[in-house]
């Protein structure tokens, strides 16, 4: 007795549906669904691939000219270092202070009357180096004195100004003056 399962003709209708049936679902089952899982799978791999590649190239591309931002930092930093108040101390700082302000002074025919080192002070986490003045001059001279002072691109302010007339045969200014200028100390040199 020949017992064939492709031999199917002579079974009855439902037997033969059913056959087929279950060879279907057991080639779906077994076959086709995994394999269309994993597709599905590497579908979404590939499209996370995809998006890290873009994330990459858009990090390559920010940081593509970075050794050039960092050349142009590095002289916007000397010139910076440039601009400092000379000095080792924060007393050498408030010692180059005073001298350039009196040769200003003596340029504009000011008369500075005292003058002294004042007590250090911060600015967030920097040292100020201090130098307190009193002066004795008229408007137009105070006037050419203070475009003077901010001609200079060095890294000084003047933090306190204050002026009193004084009258006699002539009109003349009072003038206490606090200049300050940043001390970086070693920073500077890192």
């Amino acid at each position: 007795m020949d017992i064939s399962f492709l031999n199917l003709k002579r079974q009855p209708p439902l037997v033969r549906y059913g056959a087929l049936l279950i060879i279907f679902i057991a080639w779906y089952a077994l076959l086709y669904s995994p394999i269309e899982s994993r597709i599905e799978l590497q579908k979404t791999n590939i499209e996370s691939q995809e998006l890290k590649i873009g994330r990459l190239k858009r990090r390559i591309n920010r940081l593509k000219n970075i050794d050039q931002t960092l050349s142009l930092e590095k002289k916007k930093l000397e010139q910076l270092k440039g601009r400092l108040v000379p000095g080792d101390t924060i007393q050498m700082v408030a010692t180059n202070i005073q001298d350039s302000f009196l040769k200003k002074a003596s340029k504009n025919d000011i008369n500075v009357l005292v003058y002294r080192s004042g007590r250090p002070r911060k600015w967030r986490s920097y040292k100020l180096a201090v130098a307190i003045f009193n002066l004795k001059t008229n408007i137009v001279k105070l006037v050419h004195f203070l475009e003077d002072f901010y001609s200079d691109k060095r890294l000084q302010r003047i933090n306190n100004i204050n002026v009193s007339t004084m009258r006699g045969k002539e009109k003349e200014l009072r003038v206490n003056l606090e200049v300050e200028a940043l001390f970086l100390g070693d920073r500077a040199n890192q």
